[in-house]
């Protein structure tokens, strides 16, 4: 009997992390259904766009990767919201929701920008955009980076 119940708490345990898997929180699983996706192409910005951007401060600009990393070097003046910690980056965001906010994280491959343009777009935000070659990106051209 105690064999049965113990199997029957690790299937439970293990449907419930596919389901986290597959519909994830916060709206970010595989089978997420949230309306805007990465080839959402007028929602993204690049180059020289974004430095445009950028140089007349013109955008808000928030990093989406972890503390840690931004810590080590972001764009300068971007604030840090993390894409797994939204709720908690909500109070640093600018109060008026249609502030030009632009996503980015550490370059094309990495989904956390994605992740959180559909948070903000959710959270009432009308004005994002996302970069999507991330910090990468604007090392690569040689833009300045800024370090805490």
């Amino acid at each position: 009997m105690q064999q049965i119940i113990k199997e029957s708490l690790i299937v439970c345990i293990w449907i419930g992390f596919l389901a986290l898997i597959l519909w994830g929180t916060d709206r970010f699983g595989l089978l997420s259904s949230t309306p805007y996706t990465a080839s959402s192409t007028s929602l993204q910005v690049d180059f020289p766009a974004v430095y445009q951007m950028w140089k007349q401060g013109d955008a808000v600009f928030v990093d989406a990767r972890s503390a840690a990393n931004f810590k080590r070097g972001h764009i300068p003046g971007a604030i840090s919201v993390p894409a797994n910690r939204v709720k908690h980056g909500l109070s640093i965001l600018p109060e008026n929701k249609d502030t030009l906010i632009i996503t980015y994280c550490g370059n094309v491959e990495c989904p956390n920008a994605y992740q959180l343009l559909n948070a903000l777009l959710a959270h009432d935000y009308r004005n994002v955009k996302m970069f999507p070659q991330g910090l990468k990106g604007w090392q690569t051209l040689g833009y300045p980076l800024e370090t805490e």
